[in-house]
């Protein structure tokens, strides 16, 4: 009978490590829930901005394209006025004024019209970023 005795708590002394180790154990798997939980919102929010600033990303790609082929007629336009004024010019410093005038005018178009597509670019990146960045202010 002595036995018996020195082995029941032994028995008891186990149990309570074991019950510990389990309760630590859903602890993490709760956590570890939540951190899914998170996860998905965060997905389903952004599939659910993505699908709502897809318009929108579409109307901007469509006015950059339009911005671009406006740009492109109008350059065209001006380098037929050149060739006619370089074809009516009488001496080689006209021609070189000519020229000169020409060059400025397209660098200063183009800056102008890159810089006007990128801020339309970056406006929308800033809505199509809103909701994220919304989503992790919290």
């Amino acid at each position: 009978m002595a036995k018996t005795t020195k082995t029941a708590p032994r028995a008891k002394a186990e149990a309570r490590p074991a019950e510990a180790a389990t309760k630590k154990i859903e602890a993490g798997m709760e956590t570890l829930a939540g951190f899914a939980s998170k996860f998905s919102e965060y997905t389903e929010d952004g599939v659910k901005a993505l699908k709502d600033n897809a318009a929108l990303s579409t109307e901007t790609m469509r006015e950059i394209g339009s911005r671009n082929m406006n740009f492109m007629t109008q350059a065209m336009e001006q380098g037929v006025e050149l060739t006619q004024a370089l074809a009516s010019a009488r001496d080689p410093r006209e021609l070189f004024e000519l020229q000169s005038g020409f060059a400025k005018s397209m660098f200063t178009a183009y800056t102008t019209e890159m810089k006007a597509q990128t801020e339309l670019c970056l406006g929308a990146w800033r809505e199509a970023a809103k909701p994220f960045m919304s989503r992790f202010a919290m």
